[in-house]
Formats: structure tokens, C-alpha cells, sequence
């Protein structure tokens, strides 16, 4: 059985699938503890890997769509996420993306990985194909280039990142804080990297 948050269907708002429709199945639970972090832990229902893929295809109910995408996310997915829920999905037609922060081993057959490094932790992961760091001001990402290969680098700026933003959708215009500037001053000054807004959140999605 998994431990799962919730399961529901919206726009990929982040990262080189921004603007794609996707499930995401959000899992409960998670090794570390951001001040930022917008996910109830203590919530779950408990399913079965066929109970996951059965709401996933009646939230995407396109069978004739070639590249059907579900997000696992959550919480830290890598705790409870395995080969047979990724078999599942394959078999259901699904492209399968998981949004991980990288300090734990992934199972085989993931089709997109998307690795949110957090400062202060060990990568287990050597191998993505984006990096979406927050960015805090308080540490160089830099290092992150040292221990992860990737094709896509992201920064996002703290203030702009889950409930905040959910908050203060108002102010995107006439309040550019010191952090989202200092996010743009470091990517103007090292443009390996590009910016990442939670889309998503300024359209009023989930």
C-alpha cells in the first residue's frame, strides 16, 4: 500500500514541461522538513499500486493522447514510489515524471526525473534531467553543478514558491522583493541557469 496525499490533474507549472496537462499524484510523507513546504503530511489514504493507476487514467480520460504525463511528487516520493508502480503506469500508457530531492535511490524506468536539491543534504542521485533548486540567498547552488548531471538548470525564487504566492497573487506586479531580485541578479551573472515561476499558481491552478 502507498501513502498517498492526493491525486489530481492540472498544468505542469514548473520546469521544461511547464504548460503540459498532467496527473500528479502527490505522496505523504518526506526525509526532511523545508520551512516553505506546502504539503500536508499528516494526511493520506492508503492504496493499492491498481486503485493509484485507476484514478490517474479517470482524471486523464484521453486514451487516444499519445504522451499522457503523471507527476509523482510530494512529500518525497522516492520513499514509497517502485518498479511495480512504474510498471503499472507504463502499462496504463502513461510518460512518468517524479519530482524528487535527490536523497534516495530511484527504481528503474522513470521517464523524467526532476531532482530539488536542498542544502545541507547528500545526493544519492548522479544522473537527472532537471535540476530545480529554491532559491534562498543563504548558499552558493552552485555546488549542485559538482555533484548532478542534468540537461535543464532552474532556479525559483523563494518568495514565489508555493503558499505565498497562492497569497499574494496580487502583488506579482508592483512587489519585487529582494529575494526574486537577487534570483535574477544570479542568473544574469551565471546563466547556466534559468529562471522557474510557479505558473501554475499565477493562472490560479493548482
Amino acid at each position: 500500500m502507498y501513502k498517498v496525499n492526493e491525486i489530481f490533474f492540472t498544468l505542469q507549472g514548473e520546469g521544461a514541461h511547464s504548460g503540459i496537462p498532467a496527473v500528479f499524484v502527490r505522496f505523504s510523507g518526506c526525509n526532511l522538513r523545508c520551512p516553505w513546504c506546502d504539503t500536508d503530511f499528516t494526511n493520506y489514504t492508503p492504496m493499492t499500486a491498481e486503485q493509484i493507476v485507476k484514478e490517474v487514467r479517470e482524471l486523464y480520460d484521453m486514451p487516444n493522447e499519445r504522451h499522457k504525463m503523471c507527476v509523482l511528487t510530494g512529500g518525497e516520493p522516492s520513499l514509497q514510489v517502485d518498479k511495480p508502480l512504474i510498471d503499472a503506469l507504463h502499462d496504463a500508457g502513461f510518460y512518468i515524471c517524479i519530482e524528487t530531492n535527490g536523497t534516495h535511490p530511484l527504481p528503474q524506468g522513470i521517464d523524467w526525473i526532476t531532482c530539488s536539491p536542498k542544502e545541507g543534504t547528500k545526493i544519492a542521485l548522479k544522473q537527472v534531467n532537471e535540476v530545480k533548486v529554491v532559491f534562498t540567498g543563504t548558499y552558493d547552488p552552485q555546488v549542485w553543478r559538482e555533484q548532478l548531471k542534468a540537461e535543464h538548470w532552474l532556479l525559483q525564487p523563494l518568495r514565489y514558491t508555493g503558499e505565498w504566492l497562492m497569497e499574494n497573487v496580487d502583488a506579482w506586479e508592483n512587489d519585487r522583493n529582494d529575494n526574486l531580485d537577487d534570483t535574477v541578479r544570479y542568473i544574469l551573472t551565471h546563466p547556466f541557469w534559468r529562471l522557474s515561476i510557479q505558473l501554475h499558481k499565477i493562472v490560479g491552478l493548482r
